[in-house]
């Protein structure tokens, strides 16, 4: 019996996933620790809060061609990375998805760049919707 515990709590440990929840200013500031430019910033903290309302470990209900959008950034498993549920993939970032995750977002952030040099921030349906031309871009001045 002790084994079998031990067995479950081991493998809910592997496979539960550290959801860290950001707000605005702490997601600022950890953004400004990875590298990424001031002037970026509150795109990326507008983006995050309207994909997964500043969620780490967030994952998307299936679109309408079976991929899934994973991290704070919802980055999408049909080309970006890999599901690794057989499903095939352009794993650009050359990363699980499910690192993604993690609470440690320094590969979502990596993996959010890649997309953004390639399709500029377009590339997430909620930059045209909420925040291109500055409409709901926050402000993180008093976070930084």
């Amino acid at each position: 019996m002790k084994y079998y515990i031990f067995g479950i709590l081991l493998i809910h440990n592997f496979f539960a996933s550290d959801a860290r929840i950001f707000d605005r200013c702490s997601l600022a500031r950890e953004l400004s620790r990875l590298g990424v430019p001031r002037g970026d910033i509150p795109a990326w903290v507008c983006i995050a809060q309207y994909e997964s309302t500043f969620n780490s470990a967030a994952i998307g209900p299936p679109n309408s061609d079976g991929s899934r959008d994973w991290g704070i950034f919802q980055i999408n498993d049909r080309f970006w990375c890999d599901p690794q549920d057989g499903r095939q993939t352009s794993n650009v970032c050359r990363t699980p998805c499910r690192a993604l995750t993690a609470d440690d977002i320094s590969l979502s952030v990596r993996c959010a760049g890649q997309i953004r040099n390639a399709q500029g921030f377009g590339a997430w349906t909620v930059w045209n919707r909420q925040c291109a031309g500055g409409r709901a871009l926050p402000n993180i001045n008093d976070c930084l």
